[in-house]
């Protein structure tokens, strides 16, 4: 069964939305559009974590989660205000500001007919 992701993540994300189309522009100006595939909306979301990395708090959980996923299997994930989906985060930064306490960032990608 896929995991769902439930950590806490930093306010203010970043999120992207964007839709798979095609255009073509004819000589006399004329132009068709249409959308690829049936899932022409896609999301990606920067998401950021700040703790401690000792036993115990969530930031050790959050990374063993992402290490779990080894970037290609997906899980579940609300963003804010959407609909829960399946996505994928293929790997993360982590930044040390000192005294045990980090910040990590990573990208969580939807994706569709996901391997889990």
């Amino acid at each position: 069964m896929a995991e769902e992701f439930t950590f806490d993540v930093e306010a203010g994300l970043d999120g992207d939305i964007s839709q798979r189309t095609w255009e073509n522009e004819f000589g006399d100006g004329m132009v068709q559009a249409g959308g690829i595939g049936i899932n022409t909306k896609t999301q990606v979301w920067n998401l950021v974590h700040t703790g401690e990395d000792v036993p115990g708090e969530e930031l050790p959980a959050l990374l063993a989660f992402l290490d779990r996923h080894e970037g290609y299997k997906a899980f579940r994930y609300t963003p804010p205000g959407e609909p829960q989906g399946w996505y994928r985060a293929n790997g993360y930064k982590k930044k040390a500001l000192g005294s045990g306490i980090y910040t990590v960032t990573f990208t969580v990608k939807q994706v569709f007919n996901p391997r889990t």
